[in-house]
Formats: C-alpha cells, structure tokens, sequence
C-alpha cells in the first residue's frame, strides 16, 4: 500500500476545483492499438473518464488530454518531441509507458538516458509534473529477452526508485488478474495477422485501467491523510546523464543549420501526421548535411511501404543510418549516436539506391521530417 502521495500536485489541482492536465507519453499501448474505439474503450480514455466522473461531481474539476503518445516509440526517442508534442501544454500529471517498446533496445543505457531524460523534464517544467510510469507487457512467455518470457521492467524500475516515482506493473495486474478467473492471455489479447503478444482489446485495457487508477486512488487516500511528498524539494542530480533532458528538434526544411542537396520536395501538409510539422521527401542520391553542438544526434522519418534506406556518416566515420521501409505507414525516430565529446559535430545524410528486394514500386523515397539534437547545454 502506498504511504505517502507521490502525486501531490496532481490531486491539490483536482481538490481545488482547477483544471489537471493528463499528458499520456508511450507507444502504441498508450494510444489505443487493440481497443475497439480508442477515444472510449483505451485504458487512456478510462482513465480520464474516471478522473471526471468520481471528482467532478464533488469538486468541480476539469480533466483533459495532452497526447504525447506515437506508436513504435521507444524512450529514447520520445526525450526529444516533449517540447513539442507535451510540455507546451503544462502537464500536471503524466503516464509514462515505454516497458514494452524498449525491452529489446540492446543499447540499455540508452534507455535509462531516455527514461531519465523525459522524467527530468517533467518534474522541471513549468508548474511541475508528477509521473506515473507504467510497466506494460506481452504474453507470458513469449519475451526472448528474459529468463520467463515476462517483459523486464527493471530499467524504468530503477528510474522510478530513484526519483521516488509511483510505478505500476501492469503486467503482473493483468497475469494475476487471468490466473485468479481462469483465463489466458488470447482472453485480453487482439489478433492482427497472427495472435499479438502485446496489444489489448477492450477487456485487456479495462484491466490496464484498473491496475493505474488503483494506484492513483491509493496516491490520493495518502493525500488525505496528510502523507504527501514536498515536491518543493529540488529534485536530485543525475543517476545516469542528463544528456537526454536537453534536446532539440531541428526542422530540415527551415533550418540554416542544415544544408541540403538534390531532390528534395516538401509533402504536402494535409499528408504530414499530427506529431511532426514538415516532411522533406528525397529520392536516391539527395543528401543533407547537419552541423550541430551537442553530444547526441537522431533522425525522425515517416515509414511507409516504399520507403528508402539513408546512409548516414557522423564526422567522417559511417554510422547506422534509418531505413524508412515498413509496409504500415508510421512515425518513427532513430538515434544515430550518443555520449558524444560535447562540441561541433557533422552529420552526413543520404538516400540509398532502392533495393530490388524491397522497393518493388515506383518512384521511391525517403521522408525525413525533423533531425534531433541531445546534450545542447554539454549533458
């Protein structure tokens, strides 16, 4: 049971009559993958629908939806879009949930920078912002990167001990939850081209809800007896970098720092999703060259089913660079690099020759819509 509130600023607002501001950051979970309507049945939309509908009647709170979530995302990557996509719209409550993206991340500490990276951020944003993080997970057994199959949530674990973070295992909720009724996991799950071992349907994101608004409700029986932590306390240094908590997006297509060359084409706007503002479109040879400071650099394109590979050099050395090719048309960011010395750094972008085996349609291309920038301020 939960002592003391961890959620202090975001049970004051609701007690006060004000307006809390739910930011929801993760991947494809959090946006509703599996639900049978997204904006009713996700454990996103339950959540907010019982923030309103238990306080709202007593103390006139106003809840809303701040949308940080794109699937495919991993922690990392979402360290570089808070100022764009969350933060501007100051959160006073965020659920953070990359447990299930990350687990197959091979690079961890990259992961703990990225966790590490959007917590700092949050708890250092205008007004503050408390942070639930959330551990998701898949079908038991079937995680290879585990001894039990079981999705590992010791590395956002270890984020949230150390800044004292509510965490809420939503995996053990849901298998203990199967296990008690006699069910299995085909009983929560969805089935997209084969039986999916993560998303959920309808059932599957009732219990996700419970599992987080039972945390929530224990936070704010601790709040009313008095138990709440002083987040006037300044929040404590690093436990791994900081390197991610100071980022920026730059934009290619109106950027001085960014020199391109060869065919290049802006796509039209009313193609461009939501969580990205321009997509330069280049086709095989066009180049982009990046000079930045800083001490990490990542790439944000669009996959799509006749994407292209884009061969990247960073100061002279070749790196891996992203291949846009998915036959599901998303979002995706990759980081090229990071612990870089802090200093001037050079990024060399290409479109590779298409590939016979993958580009089977014409005109093929590259999408490119923002590059990223970590450690601006020397990490």
């Amino acid at each position: 049971m939960v002592k003391t509130c961890r959620l202090p600023l975001a049970v004051q607002k609701i007690f006060a009559a004000s307006h809390c501001g739910v930011a929801f950051l993760g991947g494809s979970l959090t946006t509703g993958v599996g639900a049978s309507n997204t904006a009713e049945t996700s454990w996103r939309a339950l959540f907010l629908k019982y923030l309103y509908r238990k306080y709202h009647p007593v103390y006139h709170n106003q809840v809303s939806e701040i949308m940080g979530a794109v699937g495919a995302s991993e922690s990392f990557v979402t360290a570089f879009t808070l100022e764009r996509n969350v933060l501007p719209h100051n959160p006073d409550l965020a659920l953070v949930e990359f447990c299930v993206n990350d687990r197959g991340v091979p690079d961890k500490t990259l992961v703990l920078k990225g966790m590490e990276g959007i917590v700092r951020k949050l708890l250092q944003a205008k007004g503050r912002c408390d942070v639930m993080i959330l551990g998701t997970g898949c079908r038991p057994g079937t995680d290879p990167t585990t001894p039990d199959g079981s999705v590992d949530h010791s590395l956002h674990r270890k984020i949230a001990d150390y800044y004292d973070l509510p965490f809420v295992d939503i995996q053990r909720y849901i298998y203990q939850a199967l296990r008690h009724r006699g069910q299995k996991w085909d009983d929560v799950s969805i089935e997209f081209e084969k039986k999916d071992n993560v998303h959920l349907n309808d059932y599957g994101n009732w219990l996700a809800f419970e599992a987080i608004r039972d945390c929530f409700e224990e936070n704010v029986a601790a709040f009313l007896q008095g138990n709440k932590k002083d987040w006037r306390e300044a929040i404590p240094p690093p436990l791994i970098s900081d390197e991610l908590q100071f980022t920026e997006l730059v934009d290619p297509s109106r950027s001085s720092e960014v020199v391109v060359e060869g065919n290049w084409q802006r796509k039209s706007p009313e193609l461009v999703p939501w969580y990205f503002d321009n997509l330069l479109v280049g086709t095989p040879g066009s180049r982009m060259v990046f000079r930045f400071q800083g001490t990490a650099v990542a790439v944000f394109g669009l996959m799509y089913n006749n994407g292209l590979k884009v061969n990247a050099v960073l100061d002279g050395k070749k790196v891996p660079g992203p291949y846009l090719l998915h036959f599901i048309e998303f979002g995706k960011g990759f980081v090229l690099a990071h612990g870089l010395p802090y200093g001037q750094h050079t990024l060399e972008l290409t479109v590779a020759e298409p590939s016979r085996r993958h580009n089977k349609l014409e005109n093929p291309t590259a999408q490119i819509a923002y590059l990223g920038v970590g450690g601006i301020r020397g990490g």
